[in-house]
Formats: C-alpha cells, structure tokens, sequence
C-alpha cells in the first residue's frame, strides 16, 4: 500500500479514507486520477476483499521490486 501512496502521490490514511486528501487532484494526469478513483471504490468492498487487494498490490510491487534490482545488478 506504501508503494500505491506513493504513485498516488498521497498518505495511506488519505487512500483508506482516514484523512481527506491534502492536494487537488485535478493537476494530476488521468492515470493517477483513475487509480485513484478506483482505490476510493475499493475502499467501499467489504474488508476481507480490501485486505486481499492490498495483499495483491504488494505482491505486485514487491515482485516489480526485486524485477528492477535483477536488471540493475
């Protein structure tokens, strides 16, 4: 979820909905501006489904991590 905030350009609490956004989103690009949207949606699931969204998030990041350290090393 840490590497998603960070794309998004916010904090997790703004992507769970703990904390209203602290920029306008209207300057981002409209990639972000749909990711965004669809992280709101999710956080409208029930929690087992948003649990293993983040768990699918992070395994993505995570294998795109290790992806990027191969291909530097």
């Amino acid at each position: 979820m840490i590497a998603l905030a960070k794309v998004l350009k916010v904090s997790a609490d703004e992507l769970l909905g703990l904390r209203p956004p602290k920029i306008e989103r209207a300057h981002d690009g409209p990639e972000t501006r749909r990711l965004w949207k669809r992280f709101q949606m999710m956080a409208e699931l029930p929690e087992k489904d948003q649990r293993a969204v983040i768990r699918l998030i992070n395994s993505l990041v995570s294998l795109s991590a290790r992806h990027r350290l191969r291909k530097a090393g």
